[in-house]
Order: C-alpha cells, then sequence, then structure tokens
C-alpha cells in the first residue's frame, strides 16, 4: 500500500510538472520572433534557444524529483537500468519515466535528438560518465546543459511502472551490502551523502 500511494503521488506530481514545463516551452517556442540577418546567425539563435530550453527542463526535473527517480532506475542485479534492452542504454528516446517523457515532448516530437550522461567521479578521482541515452553521434551545431543531483545513502532504486519512476524499497546502503547487487556510482562519502552526479544533455536537430 506504501509503495502503490508512493507511486500515485509521484505520477501525479511528475504530471503536473511535465503539463507546466511543456506548457511554458511551447509558449516560449510560439512568442520567440526568428529575424537574423544571416544564417549563421539564425543558426546561433537557435542553438542558443535549444540550450536555455534544455537548462530549464533539466533545472525543473532536478527540483521536483523526477530527474533524481530517472538517475535511480537502476536493476542492481543486473546492473544495468530497467528497460534499455541489450544496448545498455535508451537510444530511441527517453527513459520510461516522467523526465523520458518531458524529454520526448520537448525534443524528440520536435525532430530535435539528444543523448543523455551521467558524470561522476571514482575512487580513483577519474571522471566518468555513464551513458543513459544514445540517440546518435551529436552533429557540429550541438549544444548542452547540465546539473548536479546529489544522492543520499537513503536513496532507493527505482523501476519503471506505467511510465512513473517507483521506489524498489532497496536504497543504496542496502544495494551496496549485497555481494549480488550494485550500483553504478560508488559511494564516495563516509556519512550520509552517497555521491554527487552531473546529468548532461545535449541535443541537435536531426
Amino acid at each position: 500500500m506504501v509503495a502503490m500511494a508512493r507511486g500515485q503521488a509521484h505520477a501525479l506530481e511528475a504530471f503536473v510538472a511535465a503539463t507546466v514545463l511543456l506548457a511554458s516551452v511551447t509558449f516560449a517556442l510560439q512568442v520567440t520572433a526568428v529575424t537574423p540577418l544571416t544564417a549563421s546567425t539564425s543558426s546561433q539563435h537557435i542553438e542558443n534557444q535549444q540550450a536555455s530550453v534544455a537548462q530549464g527542463l533539466l533545472d525543473a526535473a532536478a527540483e521536483n524529483g523526477t530527474l533524481e527517480r530517472t538517475v535511480l532506475l537502476y536493476n542492481g542485479s543486473g546492473e544495468t537500468f530497467y528497460a534499455v534492452g541489450e544496448e545498455d542504454q535508451f537510444v530511441s528516446g527517453g527513459p520510461p519515466t516522467a523526465f523520458g517523457a518531458m524529454l520526448n515532448k520537448t525534443f524528440l516530437d520536435r525532430g530535435i535528438a539528444f543523448n543523455v550522461y551521467i558524470n561522476f567521479f571514482e575512487g580513483d578521482k577519474s571522471r566518468r560518465a555513464k551513458t543513459l541515452v544514445y540517440m546518435g553521434s551529436p552533429s557540429d551545431h550541438a549544444v548542452s546543459a547540465s546539473t548536479l543531483v546529489t544522492l543520499s545513502d537513503s536513496d532507493e532504486l527505482h523501476e519503471p511502472i506505467d511510465g512513473t519512476a517507483v521506489p524498489t524499497g532497496d536504497n543504496l546502503s542496502v544495494v551496496e551490502s549485497n555481494a549480488d547487487t550494485s550500483f553504478y556510482v560508488s559511494d564516495r562519502s563516509p556519512g550520509p551523502m552517497w555521491a554527487p552526479v552531473e546529468v548532461e544533455v545535449v541535443v541537435w536537430r536531426m
């Protein structure tokens, strides 16, 4: 019952967040007049607009929690994201979460491709990247946006149910202590914080 209530709350929250964000994006795209003097300035204007929209989407998803739940959409025993298939990453669009739906409606439905990377540091301080979405090699006119998500030991892994990321009941500390499960980002802190990660979205017109 608790898990069901959480799932319903997350679904409602995600729906409201996505609706508000998409309405704002649609309004911004409709009211922005593109009247450059040259093709190059036109291209730059479009790139700036895409970067701004991507940043706004990330910030909104981070604030309402849908971004963190997507970062945690991980099968600890299978050592891969849920529902990715054999590719180990989503290749046709966003993941089956509220954040993925926001990406699809904001970019994919308008002919804009995107890749999503989760960047973090390992114990040797080397920068690593986990690819969440890979729709191809970005063009020369691709732009990117990013935001930080701080994970805690008590954060639970999530699984997709009807397009919503729902907690599995296993938090990161439990996953780490179990020899049969793992998470792609190692614990970086002796305290209650697990690790900070950077979610990066790269977009370009197909």
